[in-house]
């Protein structure tokens, strides 16, 4: 696939998993959600991985995989303003009376942003070659 393509496909993928974040975010802001449930232990921490890690594969992917740094290939400049993003957002959560901030939701975000980016790296490098 051409690198323009690819590029597209991560910024349409981006646009819709803003979107999503940004309805879960409000939702929760607004009292729609429930802060945990209990049925669920550590669901809230699981959501937080996924959501988090995957908008750091699209902003990573829409960006071209560009270094925060030149020369440097990690970190990344995409999954760098998502974990910002993030700690901000979990700093947000303690002024809010319906939210709590907690390192470990934090500490979740930046696992799903490590793992889940790593993990799209290695599939959009394709195939790696045997040596005989």
């Amino acid at each position: 696939m051409m690198i323009a393509a690819r590029t597209l496909h991560f910024r349409v993928l981006l646009g819709a998993q803003l979107a999503v974040v940004a309805a879960l975010s409000a939702g929760a802001y607004l009292g729609l959600f429930p802060n945990h449930l209990p049925s669920v232990p550590h669901a809230d921490l699981a959501a937080h991985a996924l959501g988090f890690g995957m908008l750091a594969v699209f902003l990573d992917g829409a960006l071209g995989h560009r270094p925060l740094h030149g020369g440097v290939p990690f970190p990344r400049l995409g999954p760098a303003l998502v974990l910002a993003g993030a700690g901000l957002e979990e700093l947000a959560q303690g002024l809010s009376p319906r939210r709590s901030s907690s390192l470990a939701d934090f500490a979740a975000d930046a696992a799903g942003v490590l793992v889940l980016t790593g993990i799209a790296r290695r599939i959009c490098a394709g195939p790696v070659g045997r040596r005989s």
